[in-house]
């Protein structure tokens, strides 16, 4: 009978373990909601990136964004693939050159922006809102976009309500990410961090802590008796 009773704790040891390498291991894919679009001209389609749409190489670059760990700045997912410069955009043009992405982290994962009934340019920039659960106050949620005509760059978020942010789109269809950086560097606040999955192996941990424990207990009894 101890030793059923010892092998049932080991088993749940064990089952908690692995699932805590898994909440380790996660990448932005899955542990990241995947937020909704819409359009003040035309229409939007968001969703996961269609195999075989883009060129290989930024299929690359895709996979490896999305294969980030979970909590990796922007900056480093793209790692050896990081472009030599990437400007910050707004409604009108260039809003900052060279901007820093080791200061932001992503809110989503890189998904498929889909234009229908309009084409975007810098003369006919066309508004893109989106809807995301997890954005909190404290951070400033940006847009970072594969332009068709200038590669990778960010475009600037303009919050519209506690779960939307608008921003300017000046080319067509292509992918996007929501990305966001730390309002507290510049005012100095100790606020809540959007949630992507971070705490979600809080609970596994406190339980594999306590059947841990209850484990050597029961086993320094049974000696005991």
């Amino acid at each position: 009978m101890k030793k059923k009773f010892f092998s049932v704790i080991v088993a749940i040891i064990a089952m908690l373990a692995l699932s805590l390498n898994v909440f380790a291991a996660n990448s932005i894919v899955g542990s990241i909601d995947m937020p909704q679009a819409s359009s003040d001209k035309g229409s939007v389609t968001l969703g996961k990136v269609p195999s075989g749409k883009y060129s290989r190489d930024l299929q690359n670059v895709i996979d490896r964004l999305n294969n980030a760990a979970r909590n990796s700045s922007v900056k480093n997912a793209f790692g050896d693939k990081l472009p030599s410069s990437v400007n910050l955009y707004d409604k009108n043009g260039v809003l900052k050159k060279n901007i820093d992405l080791g200061v932001y982290k992503f809110l989503s994962p890189v998904m498929d922006l889909t234009f229908d009934g309009v084409t975007p340019s810098a003369d006919n920039p066309v508004r893109v809102t989106f809807v995301a659960n997890n954005m909190t106050d404290n951070i400033q949620v940006d847009i970072l976009y594969y332009c068709p005509e200038h590669g990778w760059e960010v475009l600037q978020g303009e919050k519209v309500s506690d779960n939307q942010v608008a921003a300017y789109f000046h080319a067509g269809s292509s992918v996007v990410a929501l990305i966001y950086r730390d309002k507290t560097a510049l005012t100095g606040t100790n606020q809540t961090s959007p949630q992507t999955g971070a705490r979600s192996a809080l609970p596994i941990t406190s339980l594999a802590i306590f059947f841990a424990g209850f484990g050597i207990f029961a086993l320094y009894k049974s000696k005991k008796a």
